[in-house]
């Protein structure tokens, strides 16, 4: 287990604190004991999941005014989120419009309709308007609706995929004790993957199929297929080729996909020619037991072929922007998930992290899956990289998995009886496993090298 897991980092806000008072209610108490105790407060923490009530504005904001914003040259993407100042962020929540390139007032001179004010002044403003020689500026861009808090962000996105390996590309070699980017078995989450189409990218996890109870590979479309002419049965790597996969080292053939504005997800059924550990990450400590939705300040952790173990923060709901993938696919995305490196500058998004699965540690049940990683940051802006993510749950929906087993019944009349020569002692008491079956495992693994 890395260290840093050991001592996770504390994200630079949330969660939000809510002032509650506490109420005596035990019958009988003393009239100026009631009064105290309804006078004291305390903190209780605020989740600000994307159906807070006090996030409504901003979601109506968001959703009346978003074309109307990526419609601006240079403005790349919409979210909900914390107001970043300076650099630092604040807990106040904005409409943050995403840009490549921040640019003073004055830069909007012919084109006032495209300035997006500073964070706070999208309300009446309290002072004349700036003027040029004797003549007032007209007004920027006004937001349709009720007023709500916006911010501007300097930052740029593209999807985390590799282009096709070049013979002088050489590559950092990841900071876990077992390498990711090896030929390993047996198959877990967080280890290279990849396609005919797709170098390389992350297997996400292994789950489970509500349709037939097999067990597949979780990952993004553009890893697993990456082309609008695939047809179900494309074969699936372990590792990917950029790390030295070959035709022989197939684990999986690709069963279904969404690729809509809310997901970019696929999985790929195991033919059994490897191990897996289901709901095992590499790395991580736990299984992970189910999903949970995001919340602002959630403190979330991911393990992928480039980044390795990495920790983030969601920063941001509802990201809107358009994607271009290395094939010259170009698709617009709606209410996905940003997400922030705690400390700035932190590594937690590059090519070859695209598939891999942000999770979060709870109390009691392990851990829960928050999302589905598929892009990032380019590395420009000013508090480090960005990763977006699918919401997990639109993942689950769409592809019909669970990161649980479903378990069937299997009734007295669906047994076969057991013939003598099936029901002799085996040595050890195992019998040879069947290859290629559902989810079916190989034989027992034999220790050995993974190159």
């Amino acid at each position: 287990m890395p260290d840093d897991q050991r001592n996770p980092p504390k994200p630079p806000v949330g969660p939000h604190k809510e002032k509650k008072k506490k109420e005596e209610k035990k019958k009988g108490a003393a009239p100026e004991r009631v009064a105290e105790s309804a006078a004291s407060e305390e903190d209780a923490p605020l989740i600000l999941t994307p159906d807070h009530p006090s996030l409504q504005p901003f979601v109506e904001a968001l959703r009346a005014n978003r074309r109307s914003l990526l419609s601006i040259p240079g403005v790349v993407a919409v979210d909900i989120g914390y107001k970043i100042v300076d650099g630092v962020y604040q807990e106040e929540r904005a409409l943050r419009v995403h840009v490549e390139r921040k640019l003073p007032e004055e830069a909007f001179e012919g084109r006032r309709h495209e300035y997006i004010p500073k964070c706070g002044a999208q309300k009446a403003p309290e002072t004349p308007r700036p003027q040029v020689n004797g003549v007032t500026l007209a007004e920027p861009f006004k937001l349709k609706g009720s007023p709500v808090t916006t911010d501007v962000i300097e930052a740029n996105y593209k999807a985390m995929q590799f282009g096709p390996p070049r013979p002088d590309m050489s590559l950092e070699k990841p900071r876990e004790v077992v390498d990711g980017r090896r030929r390993l078995d047996p198959l877990v989450g967080g280890i290279s993957i990849g396609s005919p189409e797709a170098p390389a990218g992350t297997l996400g996890a292994l789950v489970w199929d509500n349709k037939d109870g097999s067990v597949c590979i979780l990952s993004n479309w553009h890893v697993l297929s990456g082309d609008p002419r695939t047809e179900a049965g494309t074969p699936c790597f372990q590792p990917g080729r950029l790390d030295g996969g070959r035709s022989s080292d197939e684990v999986a053939l690709l069963k279904r996909w969404s690729f809509d504005n809310k997901t970019d997800a696929a999985i790929a059924e195991l033919t059994g020619s490897r191990h897996y550990c289901a709901g095992e990450i590499l790395s991580l400590y736990q299984q992970i037991t189910g999903t949970t939705p995001p919340h602002l300040g959630m403190l979330v952790q991911k393990v992928s072929r480039s980044t390795g173990f990495t920790w983030g923060f969601v920063d941001g709901f509802y990201f809107t922007s358009t994607i271009e993938f290395n094939n010259g696919i170009v698709k617009a995305f709606e209410d996905q998930i940003h997400i922030a490196p705690p400390i700035p500058g932190g590594r937690i998004s590059e090519p070859g992290d695209s598939g891999a699965v942000w999770v979060t540690k709870t109390k009691d049940e392990g851990y829960k899956a928050v999302g589905l990683h598929f892009a990032g940051d380019l590395p420009n802006s000013s508090f480090g990289e960005y990763a977006l993510a699918n919401p997990i749950s639109a993942v689950t929906e769409r592809l019909e998995i669970s990161f649980r087993p479903l378990f069937l019944e299997i009734r007295d009349a669906a047994v076969e009886p057991l013939t003598e020569e099936a029901g002799q002692h085996r040595p050890n008491g195992r019998g040879r496993r069947q290859r290629g079956g559902s989810g079916g495992q190989p034989d027992p693994i034999q220790p050995g090298s993974t190159g």
